[in-house]
């Protein structure tokens, strides 16, 4: 990206940021049919925790102290450990295009956190932009029309909400830790504690599931396991931020809402997901309503 501007800079890896996320949903809903949730967070995380490793290694970034180190890297138990954990789940029962788009909610979900954490008060265009990005949401998932609900289970939707919701207060605690650590430690130290709780949680798994342990059956399912968990979470994040260097929050959270237009894109070429009319009508106006809050500033915290 030599010769960009910082801005410039800035919105590219936003948008870079939203492609990885939006492709890497698509790749662990296709993963789901082969391998259960926890061993996917597991098998995701551990490919990109190295990768983040090596990164660091390289360019020889120092971690900081303990202390320093401990005020942050537990709240990666939030995210990615119960964020993507539910998510995964959720995943299992519903579309790809249709979680992504749920996650948008989370610029809502940040001022709603923030207002029972931090006391923040919402502005009057928040309240009214955030009843017409969730009509929205309600059209584009279907709950209106049985038919248009078809493979949005109650429990997927309800558990996607659920980890967006676990992002948003990730989001907002993290805001509240001044740091000077390089973002890349950051997030490899959170990574590394989330791949440590989705271990613990791994013996579970393999006890409720009917058939066990369960990995990866051949390399092509390798391969997009641990893809899917590069381009997700040592990516992605790190794409983020670097954008949140270079351009403020608002400005890059803006552009992390075309998540769900290219999750919705990709799903519909790889998983022929296919929505009606109405259906992308809703989505139109959720992902507008979503970046007009993000816009506003109301997120910032």
């Amino acid at each position: 990206m030599k010769g960009l501007s910082s801005f410039q800079v800035g919105i590219s890896t936003a948008i870079l940021a939203a492609l990885c996320w939006g492709t890497a949903t698509v790749m662990s809903k296709s993963a789901l049919a082969d391998v259960p949730p926890v061993s996917l967070l597991v098998l995701q995380l551990a490919g990109s925790v190295v990768v983040l490793w090596l990164v660091v290694r390289v360019q020889r970034v120092s971690s900081g102290s303990w202390q320093e180190i401990a005020r942050y890297a537990w709240l990666g138990v939030l995210e990615p450990g119960l964020a993507y954990l539910f998510g995964l789940i959720g995943l299992t029962d519903m579309k790809a295009g249709a979680a992504t788009l749920i996650q948008s909610s989370e610029a809502i979900m940040i001022v709603v956190v923030s207002v029972v954490i931090l006391r923040v008060v919402p502005t009057g265009r928040f309240l009214i932009l955030s009843v017409v990005a969730l009509a929205g949401l309600i059209i584009a998932l279907g709950l209106l029309n049985s038919g248009e609900a078809a493979g949005n289970g109650i429990l997927g939707i309800t558990l996607m909400f659920l980890a967006t919701a676990v992002a948003a207060i990730y989001v907002v605690l993290s805001s509240r830790i001044a740091l000077k650590t390089s973002p890349i430690v950051i997030v490899a130290w959170q990574q590394t504690v989330a791949l440590v709780f989705a271990l613990i949680l791994l013996p579970a798994e393999w006890l409720l599931s009917p058939g066990g342990i369960a990995m990866p059956q051949s390399a092509k399912i390798w391969t997009l396991v641990l893809v899917s968990g590069i381009i997700q979470y040592a990516l992605g994040f790190s794409l983020y931020m670097r954008a949140l260097g270079c351009i403020s929050a608002n400005i890059a959270g803006s552009f992390l809402n075309l998540t769900p237009v290219f999750g919705l894109g990709i799903a519909f070429v790889f998983l022929d997901e296919v929505m009606t009319p109405v259906q992308l009508v809703g989505t139109a106006v959720t992902i507008i309503a979503v970046m007009a809050i993000s816009l506003s500033g109301q997120t910032q915290h």
